[in-house]
């Protein structure tokens, strides 16, 4: 038989008794511990694919800003809400006049995924578009064709050209006999 201390006789008691609430009590400690990480604030930086439409008769001249930088602060909750198909900023600018085209990025132009976020920070803060309108290029004319230019040719008075001919070649003394 074996004999216990007492010390001994509370540590087992200490674990042996009561096992289901005592599990229960770390359930919900784990629980609480999650909950606190996840509604932490949280700072996440998103690329926002920016869409610019311009008149056809038009021509961009300035670099084409296609992307830019979001820094927003919230919770886990409120970040996992953003999808990357909304992340997209369309402007028209096809009924603008060609010359510099300026637009200030605010919570406005943003998608609505961000308004329940704060937003700390747009890189960059003002898109600069540059437009001219574009060069009617004239096509060089094209050279007539053989037909165009018989054509034309039987329309106009006959001239009289003149073409060298080059000298036969003698023939040979064969042929000359049988003659």
């Amino acid at each position: 038989m074996k004999i216990m201390t007492q010390k001994q006789g509370f540590i087992k008691r200490a674990f042996t008794r009561n096992l289901r609430e005592k599990f229960l009590a770390a359930l919900c400690a784990v629980l609480v511990m999650l909950v606190a990480i996840c509604l932490k604030p949280v700072n996440k930086v998103y690329s926002v694919k920016v869409n610019t439409k311009i008149s056809p008769d038009q021509v961009l001249v300035s670099e084409n800003i296609d992307r830019i930088e979001v820094k927003v602060n919230g919770n886990f909750f409120e970040l996992r809400k953003i999808k990357s198909e909304d992340l997209v900023i369309n402007f028209d600018f096809s009924s603008e006049k060609a010359g510099e085209i300026s637009r200030n990025i605010g919570d406005n132009e943003l998608p609505a995924s961000f308004l329940p976020l704060n937003v700390e920070s747009v890189s960059p803060q003002v898109l600069v578009f540059i437009t001219e309108d574009k060069k009617v290029e004239t096509a060089p004319a094209e050279p007539a064709s053989v037909e165009d230019a018989a054509r034309e040719s039987a329309d106009q008075e006959p001239v009289e050209t003149s073409h060298e001919t080059s000298p036969q070649p003698e023939q040979p003394a064969n042929e000359e006999k049988n003659e």
